[in-house]
């Protein structure tokens, strides 16, 4: 197994958000500069508001079990405890039932949105990739922010993928385009998450010929980080 195998598998995790933090930082790195797993990632990026889409039952006490009959003839003292101790099992047993019916629910979508996906986009994938560049940003005095930035050339302006760590947590975050005469645009934005870490998509009518510079600010307007083109 290859190197660029071995962190491949870690696209699925990666998607759901299964991720140790370890390997969620190795598979960001990579992401930044392998072309194959972006696209595999843009196919399958919608995954996790597909998935949000499966009810648990509606109708939970369908799979509960009857409840663990009480000592015979009513009869308390010792026994007791060994009932209520019965029935925590029992619950959590039928909690886990549960559990066990919804994943398993969850992994036919998943699997069928996957086989979906590979039916519907696989003729594409022969296609060569559009014309892209990669450009790694500078982060600005006092802050940490890591950002690597793909151009993507479109028919329609340019198409930007964005992968962020240690970004403000639980802040509004927005990605400028600034073309040469200095005009700035706002091309995406997304709130911070815990962990700091995102992939973006963001979108700008400028050519990448067009585009002078990237700048990633907080919604207050402190700049993060800025690429040069």
């Amino acid at each position: 197994m290859t190197e660029h195998d071995r962190l491949h598998l870690l696209l699925g995790g990666y998607v759901l958000g299964g991720l140790s933090d370890e390997d969620h930082r190795e598979f960001t790195e990579h992401l930044r500069t392998c072309t194959v797993c972006q696209q595999e990632l843009g196919q399958v990026s919608g995954l996790p508001r597909m998935l949000s889409f499966v009810d648990r039952p509606t109708n939970p006490e369908r799979y509960a079990a009857e409840p663990a009959p009480g000592p015979p003839g009513g009869e308390s003292g010792a026994g007791s405890g060994t009932s209520g101790l019965a029935d925590l099992l029992a619950e959590a047993r039928r909690r886990r039932r549960r559990r066990k019916g919804w994943l398993a629910a969850a992994a036919s979508v998943a699997a069928a949105a996957v086989f979906g996906a590979g039916v519907w986009l696989g003729p594409g994938l022969l296609d060569p990739p559009p014309p892209s560049e990669h450009y790694t940003a500078t982060a600005a005095t006092g802050s940490s922010a890591q950002v690597g930035v793909d151009l993507v050339e479109r028919g329609w302006g340019t198409q930007l993928n964005l992968a962020c760590s240690d970004m403000p947590v639980g802040e509004e975050i927005v990605v400028y385009v600034v073309d040469a005469t200095g005009r700035e645009s706002a091309a995406g934005s997304w709130l911070g998450t815990q962990s700091g870490y995102a992939t973006v998509t963001g979108a700008t009518a400028l050519r990448p010929d067009q585009i002078r510079s990237i700048e990633v600010r907080t919604a207050s307007g402190e700049v993060l980080a800025t690429a040069r083109t």
